[in-house]
């Protein structure tokens, strides 16, 4: 899936009553990195969590106790994660409607670039008490259907969307999105532009019938139309060279945020967990995106300011996970002169955290944020703050 593909190419200020974060005790392992992190982010609007791989395990632990101390110590309302849209939206439907809903709807959303790691399994329940309740809202971003194991989108969601066509239209529309969101594709039946036009049509056509059906409530309508537009989004991207489709999928990515965003009351604040080059404030310094051409990060920080926070997440040895079926990769030593080993050398502690102004001071130096690769950049100007592991580690694989 193109998913997959991309995975190695690669969301106001608070009330005064939740103005300044409590201080609780420490995480083990993270030192004064957590406390801080939440201090610099507490009265944010939108906070951007990275990770240089989405193998990371040390990074997913600290984005996980994160999240809890920014929803419960500092009111934030939302989190959206680079994850699929469609299922995320069928989780909250059941909510508003009062169905059957469950902790598996959101780790099926979130999917299996995540849900298999342990240290995830602790916010999945934290996410979905709160969201159920009415707390909390969760969201995905990816414009990108037919993840593995989604529970709505695979099936489901081809049916629904072609569901007010006319019978003959329906069964032939309901298959040719169901072969897209698969890649149900072969030499006899390729994904052609033919195939493109044909899918192009079947979404116009739904998209034409959910506007005039006076069947629908307005929301599932409201619903039903924003999958139909970040599908077509989607399948626009095709033909495609790599890097016009990264940009593409973060400029999709940005329209999903807002649709999201544009739902939650005034003054809501928003945590977006995403990759490192889709989170920071400039991601043009990875070579992937061009002059012109924005990530999430950017756009959001063009849209929110100085109310939006970056942080990235770096690591100076270690080993993390690229693919599922693949051993862990061992990561280089950082250099003496390297924003790693200049941020480690300020604790003693296995985590340490920089903020904006020692960033500035900083400079220009050589940082591995993007896949652990190397590159040289004044960092300031691409995140806010980071985190850096003196030893990262793979996640833990539930079984």
């Amino acid at each position: 899936m193109m998913r997959a593909l991309l995975t190695g190419l690669l969301f106001c200020f608070a009330t005064a009553a939740t103005a300044a974060a409590p201080a609780p005790a420490e995480s083990p392992g993270f030192g004064d990195a957590l406390t801080d992190v939440v201090r610099d982010t507490c009265n944010k609007e939108v906070v951007l969590l990275g990770e240089a791989t989405h193998g990371d395990g040390a990074t997913v632990d600290f984005k996980v106790r994160l999240i809890e101390r920014l929803v419960d110590q500092c009111g934030f309302d939302a989190v959206f994660f680079e994850a699929n849209h469609y299922d995320f939206l069928a989780f909250s439907r059941k909510v508003r409607l009062r169905e059957d809903a469950s902790a598996d709807m959101i780790s099926s959303a979130i999917g299996r670039l995540w849900n298999q790691d342990r240290e995830v399994a602790p916010l999945i329940s934290f996410l979905f008490t709160r969201a159920k309740s009415g707390r909390l809202v969760v969201g995905g971003l990816d414009d990108q259907p037919g993840s593995a194991g989604a529970f709505y989108s695979l099936d489901e969601m081809p049916t629904e969307l072609t569901s007010l066509l006319a019978e003959d239209r329906r069964i032939e529309c309901r298959e040719t999105l169901r072969r897209r969101i698969l890649g149900d594709y072969s030499d006899a039946l390729p994904y052609s532009e033919t195939e493109r036009a044909r899918l192009r049509s079947c979404l116009a056509e739904s998209r034409e019938t959910v506007s005039a059906s006076p069947v629908l409530d307005p929301a599932t309508r409201r619903e039903r139309l924003q999958m139909l537009a970040s599908f077509q989004r989607f399948v626009a991207r095709y033909p495609f060279d790599m890097t016009s489709y990264i940009w593409g999928r973060d400029l999709s990515m940005y329209a999903n945020f807002r649709w999201l965003a544009g739902r939650l009351p005034p003054r809501s604040k928003i945590i977006i967990w995403a990759q490192n080059s889709h989170v920071v404030k400039d991601a043009r310094v990875t070579g992937q995106y061009v002059a012109g051409a924005g990530n999430l990060g950017a756009f959001v920080r063009q849209a929110y300011g100085a109310r939006a926070f970056a942080l990235g997440f770096s690591a100076a040895s270690g080993s993390f996970y690229w693919g599922k079926t693949e051993p862990a990769r061992r990561i280089d030593p950082a250099a003496p002169d390297s924003l790693e080993a200049r941020t480690l050398a300020r604790s003693k502690a296995d985590s340490a955290y920089l903020g904006s102004s020692a960033l500035e001071r900083l400079g220009e130096v050589p940082g591995s944020l993007f896949f652990y690769k190397p590159l040289r950049a004044r960092w300031s100007a691409v995140v806010d703050g980071i985190v850096v592991f003196r030893e990262q580690r793979p996640p833990v694989r539930a079984p």
